[in-house]
């Protein structure tokens, strides 16, 4: 009789370590059975700044999640983020024999790895890679081409790539702990598997994750990624803006609280109402105009924004039925929405927050796609012969970062 399987996805943010238990039944539904989650330090930017310190945090996230799933954790799938990683597209070509013009899987892995295999800097590691739809002889695309007659078989194929010293300090802070990295996932990926349905994909989306120190973005043409990377801005850039730009003393908590009940990123700048801030000794409270916290509000955002638009092809963004996306713990910010639809002219998707009356939902939770998707992402592992290939994987990832 085939057994359940505990899937383990490791996001350690800038805000927040988290580590989240799947299990996935034999008829391939998954739940999850277990999150572990504690306040991140030594994390700059998605980036590991203080090794010790970000460690602790996976300690800590390892031990609630064994305790909360009530399973032994050992593998991790492991998401990274940073501005230094970035996507790039490459199409992978072959020509059939002369004397063959029925295309089958051997055809059809020469030009997966011909598509797989961009060129990049020796300085640099390949994280993902997402291969695309196929055509024939240039005919319209398809997922499944072997069986199929033609000529030319071409494949499309975005290559996610990073520094590798610099994932290299992710990978060594989990296995310090001591835990082993299933895989590398460049986190936007791993988001996509939670947010957007393939139905969406097909149809054209852009999803943005605007995490506490970061953004990522993830863009899908006709099904096929076509655009990712990361904006090094993000929520905790916004209380950065608020404490230095409002020319009073605002702590950090004081920013986050005005950000977040006070301001609106599409509101009025001109509105010379109080925002006020109240601390519990009434010793630091903070009062200054709506309109003044408004526009540091949207003028970090739309910079953000702005910044993904302009790593976004144009014909993507003029595609018919293209989409935005929100989710990240910035995402309920509002006014986000009317922001983006003046940025992007495109319809726009925000997540609706979560009514407190209620008990809390992770899954409903922009805060933990990325985590929650990193277990969708696994379960493309599990069956014998993707567990074998994701083996090699694993002994590919250490050795080119350096580790036996």
């Amino acid at each position: 009789m085939a057994q359940s399987k505990i899937l383990v996805g490791l996001e350690i943010g800038t805000t927040k370590t988290c580590m989240v238990v799947g299990e996935v039944r034999p008829d391939a539904t998954a739940a999850i059975i277990g999150i572990g989650e504690v306040s991140s330090a030594g994390v700059r930017k998605g980036e590991i700044s203080e090794p010790s310190m970000a460690r602790q945090c996976v300690c800590d996230a390892w031990q609630i999640a064994q305790d909360h799933a009530d399973v032994d954790i050992l593998n991790v799938f492991l998401s990274v983020t940073g501005e230094h990683i970035y996507g790039e597209n490459n199409v992978g070509s072959y020509r059939l024999p002369d004397d063959e013009d029925i295309i089958d899987d051997e055809h059809v892995e020469i030009a997966r790895e011909k598509a797989e295999s961009l060129e990049i800097t020796a300085d640099r590691f390949k994280v993902n890679s997402e291969l695309g739809n196929f055509s024939i002889d240039g005919r319209e695309a398809t997922r499944h081409p072997a069986g199929l007659t033609g000529r030319t078989l071409d494949v499309n194929c975005h290559v996610m790539h990073g520094i590798r010293t610099r994932l290299q300090n992710s990978l060594l802070c989990v296995r310090q702990v001591p835990l082993e990295v299933e895989d590398l996932v460049f986190a936007p990926l791993a988001t996509a598997q939670m947010v957007l349905t393939r139905q969406q994909k097909d149809a054209g989306a852009l999803l943005v994750d605007i995490g506490g120190g970061t953004s990522d973005f993830i863009c899908y043409q006709g099904g096929d990624v076509v655009a990712s990377g990361c904006i090094p801005a993000g929520g905790d850039t916004i209380n950065q803006d608020i404490v230095k730009l409002t020319g009073q003393r605002v702590s950090k908590k004081a920013a986050e609280v005005l950000k977040c009940t006070e301001g609106n990123a599409f509101g009025d700048v001109k509105d010379r109402s109080l925002a006020q801030y109240k601390s519990e000794l009434g010793m630091h409270d903070v009062s200054i105009p709506r309109g003044e916290l408004n526009r540091i509000i949207r003028d970090r955002l739309a910079d953000i924004l702005l910044r993904v638009r302009d790593r976004i092809p144009e014909d993507a963004l003029r595609q018919h039925g293209m989409n935005i996306y929100f989710s990240g713990g910035s995402s309920l910010m509002r006014g986000l929405d009317s922001l983006a639809q003046y940025i992007f002219n495109m319809p726009v998707h925000q997540p609706v927050p979560q009514d407190p009356s209620q008990p809390h939902s992770y899954l409903a939770d922009p805060r933990y796609c990325t985590a929650i998707g990193l277990i969708r992402y696994a379960q493309r592992y599990d069956d014998d012969a993707l567990h074998h290939a994701n083996s090699n994987i694993l002994s590919r990832i250490l050795k080119k970062l350096g580790f036996k």
